[in-house]
């Protein structure tokens, strides 16, 4: 009878200790959970997770049941999205996806069981947001322009920019890659890997060719192909190109650019020398191609719009010393080293220090500071109203002391255009302002001239500005002309 009670006893246990833990979420060996899950897309930090350690656990109810759980918005803070504006996409395991507003996550949770492993358990959404099984969470910036990833785009459909998330969302072709394959025994194993791809037609219109930029400062020229494609990876697009090089990380890209670059006025300016032609080099800083046009239209610049003029691709990014290297130096940031405001000293010899070699006598003509480490220094101009003024002076007497090489940096353009907008009055009359200036010096110089920008601008609500990948701050005028003085 005893044996029989104790029996008893030990299923009336057991009963009660599996209703205990059918409420109770499982954790392994140190608070882990057997599968997990993983953010990625617009944020600054990938993140898997696979436990509710760190978080607090809080008790969620819906429909009457009752879940451990820890919140989404805290779980989504430590991804960190690079946008302030985001929405997720949350996908199960079965492919099955929802999208949310990350703007109010009140009400979102996560919770783990044996049954459905991570769910959505969200109270104020409505029921189709519980993805069961989830397997992934991407963010998708939803403020693009605040999102220092996003990638800009250019083509005759105009500017516009994009992002791992919003691609992600947008579509994209699964394809498998070999890899390569093993044999043991006489059992071959093929190993591929797979890629979300996404093809050049899709990105933009293009006509014959595209460059994509990277954010180390590389560029990629390439056609219509059937090896070339973009990629999503977790966070940032690569692009991989008919050669079957690659970019890692792309900054933007632009349909059918100019193959002159500024990068040529290092071998222009050498080879001039090498003739025994004497050079000068002016840039205009900020003078986009649709701003000199813009001009020369309106009368503002008779001598520049008189000239031959090419179109010329400027740098990634495009800001002034990361311009003034490329063309010093005759090469992309990627090899120079300037790919911000806050590097001053660059790989490679500058054209100052080439031209020395070679024997000839060179002057370097600043604003009112010193961009660079160059190789000589620069003669600055005291900024007293009108800094273009001091620096037309400066380069006048450098003229007169018949340095051989002569590089003149002009600023008000850039300037004027910051503050009111490239298309602005104010700075339609400076460019016509330094037109004049232009003029005089090539009135007085006897040589070949290089007349170039460094980058131009896009407007703004408050203005101008640049450093993003599009046709109005990547292509610039680029004039070589041979003068005699005019007595």
């Amino acid at each position: 009878m005893k044996t029989h009670v104790r029996k008893i006893q030990i299923i009336v246990f057991l009963i009660l200790l599996m209703v205990i833990l059918s409420g109770c979420d499982y954790q392994g060996l140190g608070g882990e959970y057997p599968e997990s899950f993983r953010i990625s897309g617009d944020v600054e930090t990938p993140l898997t997770v696979n436990t509710m350690m760190g978080y607090p656990i809080m008790r969620v109810t819906r429909d009457e049941n009752n879940y451990t759980a820890i919140a989404l918005k805290q779980v989504i803070d430590e991804a960190v999205p690079r946008s302030k504006s985001y929405d997720l996409l949350l996908i199960g395991e079965d492919g099955l996806s929802s999208k949310i507003s990350g703007a109010d996550l009140s009400g979102c949770h996560l919770s783990y069981s044996s049954r459905y492993d991570w769910e959505l358990i969200n109270t104020l959404h409505p029921i189709s947001s519980q993805i069961k099984n989830l397997s992934t969470i991407i963010v998708i910036s939803t403020d693009l322009a605040d999102d220092k990833q996003a990638i800009g785009i250019d083509d005759q459909q105009g500017y516009r920019q994009t992002s791992a998330g919003n691609l992600f969302l947008e579509g994209f072709t699964e394809k498998r890659i070999f890899e390569g394959q093993s044999e043991l025994k006489g059992r071959t194993v093929t190993v591929y890997t797979t890629h979300k791809q996404i093809l050049p037609e899709q990105l933009l219109n293009y006509q014959t060719e595209f460059a994509v930029f990277g954010r180390d400062g590389s560029i990629k020229f390439d056609k219509k192909s059937d090896k070339n494609y973009f990629e999503i990876s977790e966070t940032t697009i690569s692009f991989t190109a008919s050669d079957l090089t690659t970019i890692d990380d792309v900054a933007g890209v632009l349909a059918d650019p100019p193959r002159v670059s500024i990068t040529d006025v290092a071998s222009d300016t050498i080879h001039q020398l090498d003739k025994g032609n004497n050079v000068m080099v002016i840039e205009l800083d900020g003078l986009s191609w649709t701003m000199l046009k813009t001009a020369g239209e309106q009368g503002k610049a008779p001598y520049l719009s008189s000239l031959t003029a090419q179109q010329a691709l400027s740098v990634y990014p495009p800001i002034s010393p990361v311009g003034l290297a490329a063309m010093i130096t005759g090469t992309l940031p990627s090899s120079n080293g300037i790919k911000d405001r806050e590097v001053m000293d660059f790989n490679g010899m500058d054209i100052f220090e080439r031209a020395l070699t070679l024997g000839k006598t060179v002057a370097y003509i600043e604003g009112d500071i010193k961009m660079l480490n160059t190789s000589i220094e620069p003669v600055l101009s005291v900024n007293e109203g009108d800094q273009d003024s001091q620096v037309f002076k400066n380069s006048q007497k450098a003229i007169t002391e018949k340095n051989q090489l002569i590089f003149t940096h002009f600023h008000s353009i850039d300037d004027d255009a910051t503050t009111y907008g490239p298309y602005s009055q104010e700075a339609i009359e400076q460019i016509f302002q330094v037109d004049r200036m232009v003029l005089e010096l090539t009135r007085e110089f006897k040589g070949t001239v290089i007349i170039t920008a460094d980058h131009g601008l896009h407007p703004t609500s408050s203005g101008g500005s640049h450093g993003r990948i599009c046709y109005e701050d990547m292509q610039v005028p680029y004039i070589v002309i041979k003068t005699e003085p005019v007595s």
